[in-house]
């Protein structure tokens, strides 16, 4: 068992504070929690946010970099951690390019409608990277055919990631999500009676969902094999996702460099059973948009570790409880009576998850012998956890 102290520090080691604001006086402010803790070693999830280059009224623009829009990202690797570390680095920058924004742009020209540009441009860009990461690598590979570059270009798409986005815009008081895979957005409501409700802005993409069942068996009439043991070709969890070359490439692609990757090391570079009519996974994401309003107090984004320990209710009941205790997570303001251990919501929220057992109750004697059973053990027991929350200050 760990001892309070190696607790503490194992769960603050990676954990960050920002506020952002908006030149806009009269647009919320954020505060911004995040926090990770690590079971794969090294941590296959990565967390990234930036400002988005977008106006006021709504269009993308390819000029300035307004501070009223930002994006917040959860990517949940899998089988290694090189897709995810990619997309950390470059689906921000990518949603922001001005490319993208002058291809949205041509499309409301050519078709004179006027389009619903954010989630458009989450689409296009979510679209649009997995197929740098698979399909352009491939390409890159084969034309410098060099053995030296081989895991730096197609690492990433051996390994694979969930995607989870979000787009919050502190001057329209919107929040849009994109969502690939199962990792789980939440906003926390307080309700005029003071009690609080979790309400999902994304659904994972497992078997757990009936509508992506009915899509995978569409897109693959007749194979019966498609879903095995809750799993896509009896492999993958999520129904979506980037990366996961296995489950995209051509057979033939797969036959010639999955021999090689595999020798290199790349447990994953096998192709699945039953592979007959590729591709089976797509990144393409699943868009929510919601309307802010004054009892939204914070958005929840984490990786599925953390929903493998806790509920949706028992989520947002655990950031209620940091957030009453913290005076809405006001800034410079001291603490109310109430008492949390933690002064960042995301740490305190994993600290919770890390702590409740499989019947709700919590116990500091069950963190402290999880988090010291070391890497690969650890895996059969908890997930890598990482935690984004985002508090709207509206005064």
């Amino acid at each position: 068992m760990l001892t309070e102290d190696e607790v503490n520090a194992v769960l603050r080691a990676k954990e960050d504070l920002w506020w952002l604001e908006s030149p806009d006086s009269s647009a919320m402010r954020l505060r911004v929690d995040t926090s990770q803790v690590s079971s794969n070693s090294p941590i296959e999830d990565y967390l990234a946010w930036m400002p988005l280059g977008v106006d006021s009224n709504g269009t993308l623009d390819d000029k300035k970099h307004s501070a009223s829009r930002y994006m917040f990202s959860v990517f949940d690797g899998h089988a290694g951690f090189m897709c995810a570390e990619q997309l950390s680095m470059r689906l921000g920058t990518m949603l922001n390019d001005t490319d993208l924004v002058r291809t949205i742009k041509q499309l409301e020209r050519d078709s004179g409608l006027e389009w619903d540009q954010i989630p458009l441009a989450l689409t296009a860009t979510f679209i649009n990277m997995d197929n740098e990461l698979v399909h352009g690598a491939l390409a890159k590979y084969r034309k410098v055919q060099d053995l030296a570059r081989m895991d730096e270009l197609l690492g990433p798409a051996v390994s694979g990631s969930c995607g989870l986005v979000a787009v919050v815009d502190t001057k329209a008081n919107e929040v849009a999500v994109g969502n690939a895979g199962d990792s789980r957005a939440l906003l926390g409501v307080r309700l005029k009676d003071g009690r609080w409700k979790a309400v999902r802005l994304s659904e994972d993409q497992t078997v757990n969902n009936q509508n992506e069942v009915a899509r995978m068996t569409r897109e693959h009439p007749g194979e019966s094999t498609v879903i095995q043991r809750g799993r896509v070709l009896g492999g993958l969890i999520p129904l979506r996702a980037f990366g996961d070359c296995r489950y995209k490439w051509p057979l033939e692609a797969q036959q010639d460099l999955f021999p090689v990757l595999f020798s290199r090391g790349h447990r994953y570079a096998t192709t699945p059973p039953n592979y007959i009519t590729p591709p089976y996974i797509t990144a393409k994401p699943v868009i929510v948009k919601h309307q802010l309003n004054e009892n939204d107090k914070f958005l929840v984004m984490a990786s599925d570790g953390l929903y493998d320990q806790l509920s949706d209710d028992e989520v947002v009941g655990s950031v209620a409880q940091w957030y009453e205790a913290n005076n809405g997570g006001k800034q410079g303001e001291t603490t109310s009576s109430l008492f949390t251990e933690d002064s960042n919501a995301a740490t305190h929220l994993i600290r919770t998850a890390l702590s409740t057992d499989r019947l709700g109750r919590r116990s500091d004697s069950i963190i402290r012998h999880l988090l010291a059973i070391p890497a690969p053990h650890s895996r059969r027991f908890r997930d890598d956890i990482s935690v984004t929350i985002v508090t709207f200050n509206r005064d």
